[in-house]
């Protein structure tokens, strides 16, 4: 039986307090929001609570014997989906026990994961327990490596912090029950290439997958040069990414980012209605769209470029705030199109 080893928490906890327990607060009549640290009792009042599908996380993580009990609680009642909400974050336990336990799990823009090694009362790394977090995640379909392999490589005093789009691209989102995107190759791919030098194929429309277009899209956050000036401009590249966008088996973060760069280079991109399939793609939940900058931008484009020169500015301005939340700074591209939008409607630049 796997000791309760406490999860170090790093510079996070220093406003945390651990002396309060996770609290289970209804947010409907079938989702339960879930903060707090993981303490002892935990899994008790978990086990407690009535039948519910959806399990919104916040929390800094805790004891990880208590976090594997919730986690075996939650597959007993099978079908959870696991949430983490723009401006909430899960890390440490509540990400490598909790979150990857759903049988689906979605990470908002603006939502964060943090992953670091389990810690032995002195404070060492303690394998055997990353070992056992892995165990439970990839019985969940979790990449082996996201759990016991990164676990092993972030000090416990560490934390390595996971956005929406590297979440799904390391493999730990699963969109649906039938999403098989979950692979982690994305992310894993850009790391190989960038250690070893490489560059990626040139698009084709034989070889045209989620992972190419992403890194040929000079916007992605996957992006590696293939050394060619024209990356992603050529008629080819288009054509073929258009066809992996409207696939529903790309990962639909993935796929929001391609529709964004196609955006900003095809001028034919109106006949595909982005912005429709961009609110499809995202299960048309507004309040994912709205924390989604890309989305934003590509709401704002669409306007534009139909001649609804406020729409599109309004998107744009939109886009602006969300990513400059996000990331700390705003693109050129997406200022000059705010300035340029901005005069069309008559106002002078914003």
């Amino acid at each position: 039986m796997l000791r309760c080893f406490a999860i170090a928490f790093g510079l996070l906890l220093a406003t945390t307090s651990l002396a309060d327990a996770m609290s289970f607060d209804w947010r409907d009549h079938l989702t339960v929001r879930a903060s707090g640290p993981i303490e002892h009792g935990d899994a008790a009042k978990f086990a407690a609570l009535p039948k519910f599908d959806t399990l919104e996380l916040n929390s800094p993580g805790g004891l990880v014997g208590e976090a594997l009990t919730i986690a075996a609680n939650m597959d007993a009642r099978g079908g959870i989906r696991t949430v983490v909400k723009s401006g909430s974050f899960c890390a440490s336990a509540c990400s490598m026990a909790l979150f990857v336990s759903g049988k689906t799990r979605i990470v908002y823009m603006g939502g964060r994961l943090g992953i670091h090694s389990c810690a032995n009362p002195d404070g060492t790394q303690a394998l055997e327990c990353n070992k056992e977090m892995a165990a439970n995640a990839t019985s969940h379909g979790v990449p082996w490596g996201v759990i016991e392999g990164f676990g092993n490589e972030i000090a416990p005093s560490k934390m390595m912090w996971l956005g929406a789009e590297d979440a799904e691209c390391w493999g730990l989102m699963k969109w649906s029950a039938k999403d098989e995107s979950n692979h982690g190759v994305g992310c894993f791919l850009q790391s190989l290439y960038t250690i070893n030098n490489q560059v990626p194929a040139e698009v084709n429309l034989d070889n045209a997958n989620d992972i190419l277009c992403r890194m040929n899209a000079l916007t992605s956050r996957i992006h590696i040069s293939t050394g060619r000036e024209r990356q992603g401009l050529s008629d080819t590249y288009r054509r073929a990414c258009e066809q992996v966008v409207m696939d529903t088996r790309t990962p639909k973060y993935a796929a929001i980012d391609i529709i964004m760069w196609l955006m900003l280079t095809d001028p034919n991109i109106m006949r595909t209605k982005p912005w429709s399939l961009a609110f499809r793609i995202l299960d048309s939940d507004m309040e994912q769209i709205n924390n989604c900058w890309k989305c934003l931008t590509i709401l704002g484009m669409s306007g534009l470029l139909a001649g609804n020169m406020k729409v599109g500015l309004e998107g744009l301005q939109a886009a602006r705030e969300v990513v400059k939340r996000d990331l700390g700074s705003v693109p050129t591209w997406l200022n000059s199109r705010i300035e340029i939008a901005a005069q069309a409607v008559g106002g002078g630049p914003r």
